[in-house]
C-alpha cells in the first residue's frame, strides 16, 4: 500500500510516544504509544505497526496490531492478520477472516468528541 499524496509515514524503527492529532492521512509502519486523534482523517497501521492508544479518527484500517479503544466516526477494518485488543466504536465494521479482536463493538456510541448531552 503506497501512501498518497501528502499522507504522513512513520517509519519502521521509529517510535513516538505522546499525543499524535492533525487533518491529514496518517500511516503507521513503526510504533505509537499514547493517543491518535485524526477526526476528519484516515489512520492506516500496516502490518508492521504497533499502536498502543486511544485512537479518534474519521476511518480506522488495521493490518497490524492495536492496543486501545478505536473511535471512527466513518469506518473501522480490521485487515487479515490484524490483532486488536480493545472496544471498537464505529458505525461501519469491516472484519476480514483472519484478524483478531478481543474487546467489545457499539455501533451506536457517538465518537468522542461527537457526544450529545
Amino acid at each position: 500500500m503506497m501512501p498518497s499524496e501528502g499522507a504522513t509515514v512513520i517509519g519502521l524503527g521509529m517510535k513516538i510516544d505522546g499525543e499524535v492529532s492533525g487533518s491529514g492521512e496518517l500511516l503507521v509502519d513503526g510504533e505509537v504509544d499514547g493517543t491518535i486523534r485524526l477526526t476528519s482523517s484516515r489512520l492506516t497501521v500496516r502490518a508492521e505497526g504497533r499502536v498502543r492508544a486511544s485512537i479518534t479518527a474519521q476511518d480506522v484500517v488495521v493490518l497490524g496490531t492495536v492496543e486501545g479503544e478505536i473511535r471512527a466516526s466513518g469506518r473501522i477494518e480490521l485487515r487479515s492478520g490484524s490483532v486488536v485488543i480493545g472496544n471498537l466504536y464505529s458505525p461501519r465494521l469491516s472484519m476480514e477472516e483472519g484478524a483478531t479482536l478481543r474487546g467489545g463493538v457499539d455501533p451506536t456510541k457517538a465518537p468522542e468528541g461527537d457526544k450529545k448531552d
